[in-house]
């Protein structure tokens, strides 16, 4: 799998498809994260968000892995300041054991994988360098829920299978992957009538209940 091919148009396809609603999915995630954090972007492409959140959230530290040679070189020439931020060419089998994070940004990676894999090798690697109350912000594709979307999201399947070679046919439901896996979804979002999916994951044992409700008169 490899976006090299496509990484000089990859944005223009973009806006052609949804206008600015990715843009503004990816922004609804990444604006969660608390200032000061140790954040690690999987993923992340051209990089067009990159300068603003690194202005507005002053992050303390920022690894930007990439699995595309060509992604990654515009997303450091995006970066207003490189310095900034670790740039790693890679994939989350690239994280070191002492990679460790407070956020880890996931936007539109999750729809790349099959179920399997994400269950498996891609989302245990990635808690694997959360710390315990770290989180994962995450702007997705929903499930379809109209014929449109659903002929939308099965020509871009096809699409990327051709030019990226990526491995799914099928949208994945990497909602209910997560919460096999122990995790509990936040502050969530949609838009473009549920076409685009955001929110916040945490692992369920950090879940603080709320107060109980009063009990109803008799």
């Amino acid at each position: 799998m490899t976006f090299d091919f496509i990484a000089p148009v990859y944005d223009k396809l973009a806006q052609l498809v949804f206008g600015r609603a990715l843009l503004t999915a990816q922004q609804a995630a990444w604006w969660q994260v608390p200032a000061g954090s140790d954040v690690l972007i999987l993923g992340g492409g051209t990089g067009t968000l990159l300068p603003r959140f690194l202005r507005d959230k002053r992050p303390q530290r920022v690894l930007y892995l990439e699995a595309s040679a060509a992604m990654l070189q515009r997303a450091q020439q995006t970066a207003a300041n490189p310095s900034q931020v670790e740039f790693r060419y890679g994939t989350e089998a690239s994280l070191e054991p002492t990679d460790q994070f407070d956020a880890i940004l996931l936007p539109f990676v999750l729809d790349l994988y099959p179920n399997a894999t994400l269950q498996a090798q891609l989302v245990p690697r990635l808690l694997a360098a959360l710390r315990p109350n770290g989180a994962l912000y995450i702007s997705d594709f929903g499930q379809p829920r109209t014929w449109q979307q659903r002929a939308v999201m099965a020509a871009m399947l096809l699409f990327f299978r051709v030019v990226a070679r990526i491995p799914v046919r099928h949208l994945p439901d990497w909602p209910a992957v997560l919460t096999r896996l122990g995790l509990v979804e936040q502050q969530s979002q949609t838009f473009r009538g549920g076409q685009l999916r955001v929110g916040r994951w945490v692992r369920a044992a950090t879940v603080v209940p709320g107060p109980a409700a009063p009990p109803s008169a008799a």
